[in-house]
């Protein structure tokens, strides 16, 4: 798994290209997905690993349906 700084430099080239191609949806999500990872290493400083897309949803996303976590 890769650290969060070389996931975000790769998220930002892949945005690069979008935008080269004026791919704008592609450019959309990338920006989105930059938000994201930045936010969720504020909220994590601690964290040096980069997390799935999946992980980095619930935990901004935490009461959404596929993240709920039950304990039988």
């Amino acid at each position: 798994m890769s650290s969060i700084a070389a996931q975000l430099e790769t998220y930002r080239s892949a945005l690069a290209e979008a935008t080269a191609r004026g791919d704008q949806a592609v450019s959309r999500k990338i920006e989105q997905q930059i938000k994201d990872l930045e936010e969720f290493q504020v909220r994590h400083p601690e964290e040096t690993e980069a997390p799935s897309p999946f992980e980095v949803f619930c935990d901004l996303n935490p009461s959404d349906v596929n993240c709920l976590v039950y304990d039988d």
